[in-house]
């Protein structure tokens, strides 16, 4: 049997395109290498991000029951909407949410810090239950008669002349097996396997990989489940930031702890200097570790043609480094229109790519530009950083999560104050100038 399209991967992006590719009429596989996607097993920090515009969307959360408590809780409740405002696609989310209210960046010794918040006290984010989402898309494709193929690796895939479409190689508990379709959709995650078999990963620059761990601690000291919150200096132990945000949909008591490492700086010894040694160390003298998950984020240059021939390569899969679940979701709702459309003979997979192109702002060459914000150690010395933070003191910002957003924030406040630092701190000012010409490609 030949399908219309195979998907290959049962993330958000995979589950939404197999979802709105069967409502279309289409014969649909879904091939998946884990048996249970309700089971996050591979870090992500499960936050719906509100910013307007944040990839190209505006994400709308409409909670389906009462806030409850001083935390401003929405117990689970099976009428909780995620909608977007670009697309038109909406989801439910039956899981409980947990609001993002203030978001704080600290310098060293907690000296000075940026804040972000929203003065009317909505949220920049909610924390919400990733695989209980993914569970009820599965739900609802098999509903649609989708084929799901699970504890399944597809390994390899080409175009097939003799099948007009694509041939993919695959393998279940040993066993291999072919499974061809007309129009494949490769949704695998940051590695890219699909991608990288077909070549069309060929010249796309690999920038680095960071191995990252999230350790779910109770009993943390002065941990507030609202809040988002980053270290900043190399007092901490990390060349990035320590995190700490809010726990896991079953336990928002727990403080979510995130390390992000490199091969000389390994997450767990980092960990370990963070929370005996560093200057919050007393923040987990009664701690207790509760669980721990770990991912590899690796970075590559975002791909500016995602399809070859019949295959189109979406969500993380394209991406510098990742998407987000909200992101994904759209890029899997768009491109099985694309693929309804090269099934009709119309350009889709084009379309598609205009689309995530202007969507996505790491597509831009000059995104390194604006994320100089995180850029700040350990090209600023701690001292520095304590200097720039101050020029922030009595500040609250936008409630802004973005990655990209952010930084343009931070920097948008401390050039308010250019003649006071070119006065000052020469220093300062000179490092400035340098790191803000520099861009994705330097």
């Amino acid at each position: 049997m030949t399908y219309d399209v195979a998907v290959v991967g049962a993330g958000p992006a995979g589950l939404h395109a197999a979802k709105w590719a069967a409502k279309g009429g289409l014969r649909v596989a879904l091939i998946e290498k884990r048996r249970d996607i309700s089971k996050i097993t591979r870090y992500c920090s499960e936050h719906i991000i509100l910013d307007k515009n944040y990839n190209g969307d505006t994400i709308i959360v409409e909670p389906g029951a009462p806030e409850e408590g001083p935390h401003r809780i929405v117990p689970a409740n099976n009428k909780n909407k995620i909608r977007s405002e670009r697309f038109g696609w909406e989801v439910t989310c039956n899981g409980p949410l947990c609001p993002c209210l203030d978001k704080y960046y600290y310098s060293s010794e907690l000296e000075h810090n940026a804040h972000f918040a929203w003065p009317d006290g909505k949220p920049l984010a909610w924390k919400y239950d990733k695989g209980g989402l993914q569970q009820q898309l599965l739900e609802e494709v098999l509903a649609l008669g989708v084929e799901f193929v699970s504890g399944t690796t597809c390994y390899e895939a080409r175009d097939s002349e003799a099948e007009s479409g694509v041939l993919l190689k695959c393998v279940r508990q040993g066993k291999r097996f072919t499974l061809s379709a007309k129009k494949l959709l490769a949704a695998d995650g940051a590695s890219a396997q699909i991608a990288q078999s077909m070549g069309i990963n060929e010249g796309r620059m690999f920038f680095a990989q960071a191995p990252v761990v999230a350790v779910y601690m109770s009993g943390v000291k002065e941990y507030n489940l609202n809040h988002w919150v980053g270290y900043w200096g190399a007092c901490y132990g990390s060349n990035y930031a320590p995190l700490i945000g809010t726990g896991p949909h079953n336990h928002f008591d727990w403080a979510d702890l995130i390390m992000v490492g490199t091969e000389k700086q390994r997450p767990l010894e980092l960990f370990e200097y963070f929370t005996t040694k560093s200057p919050v160390a007393w923040k987990f003298e009664n701690a207790k570790v509760e669980a721990m998950h770990s991912c590899t984020t690796k970075a590559f240059a975002p791909l500016k043609k995602p399809y070859r021939g019949n295959t189109l390569v979406i969500g993380d899969a394209a991406a510098f480094v990742e998407v987000q679940a909200q992101g994904a979701l759209s890029c899997g709702f768009c491109a099985a229109d694309a693929v309804l459309k090269e099934l009709d003979g119309k350009p889709g997979f084009e379309e598609y790519t205009k689309t995530w192109l202007e969507t996505f702002e790491f597509n831009d060459d000059g995104m390194m530009q604006v994320t100089t914000g995180y850029a700040l150690i350990p090209y600023y010395t701690d001292e520095q950083v304590v200097y720039l933070f101050s020029l922030l003191d009595g500040v609250t910002m936008d409630g802004s999560w973005s990655q990209y957003e952010s930084p343009r924030l931070i920097w948008g406040e401390i050039h308010k104050h250019d003649d006071r630092i070119q006065k000052e701190r020469p220093d300062v000012w000179e490092k400035i100038q340098k790191q803000q010409a520099r861009t994705l490609g330097d």
